[in-house]
């Protein structure tokens, strides 16, 4: 009887757990949309890829503005801060945008600094799929 007991008890367990909705994704991992919020044009959307190998990330970049290109480095993600350099080719100069955000799940919301401009832009994102 008191196995019976005990093995009701581990199945109502099991079944708790089974019960707990999935909640959104820990990390930043996979594709983002992002709001850029810019004095000079508007908002401008583009898509982030992340990819995250414990506390480093990784990733790529297509920007709505026409560009020479995009680079990401130094990306870092820990304790809800996701942060990393963008480096932006434009009209054959190179420039550094340092990006910070908080992360909550599959949504984000941060700066782009552009410490060159001394201009800084808000943005928010959002998982695709999330």
């Amino acid at each position: 009887m008191q196995r019976t007991v005990r093995g009701f008890g581990l199945l109502f367990s099991v079944l708790a757990l089974a019960a707990i909705p999935v909640s959104a994704q820990d990390g930043v991992a996979g594709t983002w949309t992002v709001s850029i919020s810019s004095p000079d044009v508007g908002t401008m959307e583009s898509e982030f890829v992340f990819e995250q190998d414990g506390t480093e990330v990784s990733g790529t970049a297509e920007l709505q503005m026409p560009v020479d290109g995009v680079e990401l480095s130094d990306g870092v993600y820990e304790d809800g801060v996701l942060s990393f350099l963008m480096h932006v080719g434009l009209e054959g100069q190179w420039f550094t945008v340092e990006v910070e955000a908080d992360v909550d799940g599959d949504e984000m919301s941060g700066e782009f600094y552009v410490p060159d401009m001394g201009m800084a832009m808000p943005f928010t994102a959002k998982r695709q799929g999330g």
